[in-house]
């Protein structure tokens, strides 16, 4: 991806050091002239390797030239031969020190070869040194830009927009920034600006990252969708249509939104760590490491990286490099519950017991936090009480009857859900297996994508439309249509139009609990690809019967 190729964005051409013409060489023979015009109009006509070539045989005769050097480079980023480049535009930069053109030269080789810090500190020195060349300022802040570095980049812009407010780039890169940092408020002035300008992909771009941020994501991936549809090249806008149909949702065009922006820009960090996540949940460990390994470059402070790195790891079996991996990610957010979990199940694996030990110590220590601060429900905390219809029978369900008997597992979801749907095969296999002994029952709770609201794109493809339930008798239907659809083989029951029992869960959209015969929960999961894992809640249905087994333990009390 050549940077900043949208007309809003500063547009910073690759040849910005031209050969001195033939009237100021007068220390060079008529030959040598010859070869460094016939380099130059290679290089203009786009013959890059003959244009390298001729380069190379005038610098025989003229090693000590800056401005051959530097075309040089040029020529061999233009063949991606970064490498060299960079080595020519250093020899260019000896001979010439503080020239603010081959710095920039410096700064675009690393960019194209995917060094966004090197390329990042070298736009930095160039800036110290001549902060008035606004091509600079421009170019550093889209560095900054795709180094989630939103305060740096808007501190270095505003002073630019104060003495230009009509320049496009400008606003545009400083509006992105104060939008991701969710200076919501700052960013609309410079939308608003923007948009009185005209319709255009940039527009829309910059509109719909103020949905995502604001957490309307229905109202993101119809905004960025509009946006690929005019220019899809844009920097960064097939990443965040990812996100945001992550957030509804919407798993697979996700991977195809984050698929296609690294086809075009393999350095973004968001569809490197987004895409390695949804392969660590495929278990596709090897098609994830690369990309998760690409984002921990990218950001190496970003413990979301680091601990889905160590996951992909963790699954090829490389637990030696996992372990310093999450080891790493606990020394910058010491508090990170995912992290102390992982390392802890890395320990056990290398059979490090003290180690282990000590982790699993530290976990509880959060978890037990975490509880006290949070009105989500965790393990060990006690089940609110309910009393709810079952479909199709007249009898009232309530879970003081399994009290001191047995388990239970419920599971929240609605049809519109697509991650409720997408796990039902695995939860009716699971029943299969264990319903026997342990009772399962769909808890049919509100609409997670109801007609009036909150459309999915997973479900236009699938033709899944609801309406939200008005009455009881609405509800009841719905959840008859959900159980019959999906061919769920275990009953359902169906929360009040108040959704009182989804509140006291907080499981909207959809969430499942294992919950022990003294009324405490064992365990608990969202049903998202990210999150709910099959095995993991057998081995909770299993440590349920072991429970039983082992006699009577503290009960929670109900109603």
């Amino acid at each position: 991806m050549d940077p900043l190729t949208s007309n809003w964005r500063v547009g910073i051409p690759l040849l910005l050091l031209v050969l001195i013409p033939a009237g100021l060489y007068p220390q060079a023979s008529s030959d040598s002239l010859l070869t460094a015009q016939r380099a130059l109009y290679l290089q203009e006509a786009g013959d890059y390797g003959a244009a390298a070539d001729a380069y190379r045989a005038y610098l025989k005769a003229h090693p000590d030239d800056a401005d051959a050097l530097s075309n040089l480079g040029v020529v061999l980023v233009r063949l991606g031969q970064y490498d060299e480049a960079l080595e020519e535009y250093k020899a260019a930069e000896r001979l010439r020190p503080g020239d603010w053109r081959i710095k920039l030269n410096l700064a675009l080789a690393d960019l194209k070869s995917g060094r966004l810090h090197e390329a990042a500190a070298q736009l930095e020195q160039a800036h110290s040194q001549s902060p008035q060349v606004k091509q600079i300022s421009l170019l550093l802040a889209d560095s900054l830009l795709q180094l989630g570095e939103n305060d740096h980049v808007i501190t270095l812009l505003q002073p630019l927009e104060r003495d230009d407010p009509s320049d496009k780039a400008t606003a545009y890169m400083l509006g992105t920034a104060l939008i991701r940092e969710r200076r919501i408020e700052e960013g609309e002035i410079l939308l608003d600006r923007i948009l009185r300008d005209g319709d255009s992909a940039e527009a829309r771009f910059l509109l719909g990252t103020q949905y995502y941020e604001s957490g309307n994501y229905p109202a993101a991936v119809k905004e960025l969708g509009s946006a690929i549809e005019l220019n899809a090249s844009l920097p960064g806008l097939e990443s965040y249509y990812g996100m945001a149909l992550l957030q509804t949702g919407d798993p697979d065009a996700a991977a195809i939104a984050f698929r296609q922006e690294l086809a075009r820009n393999p350095n973004d960090f968001n569809s490197n760590l987004a895409m390695g996540q949804i392969l660590n949940v495929a278990r596709k460990f090897t098609e994830a490491i690369p990309l998760l390994e690409r984002a921990v470059v990218l950001r190496p402070q970003s413990t979301e990286a680091m601990l889905a790195f160590g996951e992909s790891l963790t699954g090829v079996g490389k637990l030696q490099e996992a372990r310093g991996r999450l080891e790493a990610a606990i020394q910058a957010a010491p508090d990170s519950l995912e992290a102390h979990q992982d390392l802890a199940a890395v320990y056990s694996r290398l059979r490090l017991p003290t180690e282990a030990a000590r982790e699993q110590n530290v976990v509880n220590r959060l978890q037990h936090r975490a509880g006290a601060g949070s009105s989500a429900l965790g393990v060990n905390d006690p089940a609110p009480a309910f009393e709810l219809q079952e479909v199709g029978f007249k009898k009232e369900v309530r879970l003081s009857q399994f009290r001191g008997k047995n388990p239970i597992v419920l599971v929240f979801g609605s049809y519109t859900c697509p991650n409720f749907r997408d796990s039902a095969a695995a939860l009716n296999s699971l029943n299969t297996k264990y319903g026997s002994r342990i009772p399962f029952y769909l808890v049919y709770i509100r609409e997670a994508h109801a007609t009036s609201n909150w459309e999915s794109t997973e479900n236009e493809r699938e033709g899944i439309s609801l309406p939200p339930a008005a009455t009881m008798a609405e509800k009841l239907g719905h959840a008859a249509i959900c159980t019959r659809r999906l061919h769920l083989n275990f009953p359902a029951l169906v929360d009040g139009i108040d959704c009182r029992v989804e509140k006291a869960y907080a499981a909207w959209p959809s969430h499942v609990f294992v919950i022990g015969e003294n009324g405490r929960i064992l365990y608990t999961s969202g049903l998202s690809r990210q999150d709910f894992q099959p095995k993991a809640m057998e081995a909770a249905v299993r440590s349920a019967f072991a429970a039983e087994k082992s006699g009577p333990r503290r009960m929670a009390t109900f109603p």
